[in-house]
């Protein structure tokens, strides 16, 4: 057969844009349990490419490395004992925040702001989502609607910075309610921001007199990176 009729110059841009970046470590704030059923966490759970970085994690963030996914990429888990940690971000643009929905393949099938598509094939016309921010909850649950999916990518501050660039997916409501704060205050940065992400509880009685508890990820822009190294020195 002649090759050249399975030439698609479309490929290589699809490629491109589902391609994933290199990270060195990723950092989740979940993991499923034993029934296999998704349960939050009090400290962060941390997946490292390779010994080396694993260890350097742990020896930063507590924990020890344990290789639990040798046939992936971010083949080492660390279950840290840490739930506060100083991070650095390279400005608003660190923060990629958008809507998506994925297929049965793992590729998305919506992406959008919330009010335009973000899919190559539509971008820029109204993406459907619609109601109030309580019913495109209760859609998402329904999984008849996309959810936050907002990627944050980061060094760790100080002597974890030259462990490599990181990431983190934060799929929570509460997190995306208060993520354009977040870059606006990353926007008054000139460089390089020092800024800490933890996991907060917290804590409300409900309508029936029930005390609801429950964890949520925040992120503080504290300041300046290149100020705090000097304030060190």
């Amino acid at each position: 057969m002649d090759k050249s009729i399975f030439h698609d110059p479309e490929r290589e841009e699809r490629e491109a844009k589902f391609a994933r970046p290199e990270y060195a470590f990723q950092f989740r704030t979940g993991m499923q349990n034993a029934k296999r059923k998704p349960v939050s966490l009090a400290k962060f759970r941390v997946l490292a490419a390779g010994e080396d970085k694993a260890k350097g994690i742990a020896e930063l963030m507590g924990g020890a490395p344990s290789e639990k996914f040798p046939e992936k990429e971010h083949n080492y888990e660390i279950l840290t004992d840490t739930s506060s940690v100083e991070i650095v971000l390279s400005g608003s643009d660190a923060i990629e925040d958008k809507f998506m929905m994925w297929g049965p393949q793992g590729l998305p099938i919506h992406e959008c702001d919330g009010v335009r598509s973000l899919m190559a094939d539509d971008r820029g016309e109204p993406c459907g989502c619609t109601g109030t921010l309580k019913e495109r909850k209760a859609k998402n649950r329904a999984k008849k609607a996309p959810g936050p999916n907002i990627v944050v990518t980061f060094r760790l501050a100080g002597l974890g910075y030259d462990l490599g660039v990181g990431r983190w997916i934060a799929t929570s409501w509460q997190f995306a309610e208060t993520v354009h704060d977040v870059k606006d205050d990353l926007d008054d940065v000139d460089g390089e921001a020092l800024v800490r992400l933890e996991i907060e509880h917290r804590e409300f009685t409900n309508d029936d007199d029930e005390l609801v508890k429950y964890k949520v990820p925040v992120l503080t822009v504290l300041g300046s990176y290149n100020d705090a190294i000097a304030e060190e020195r």
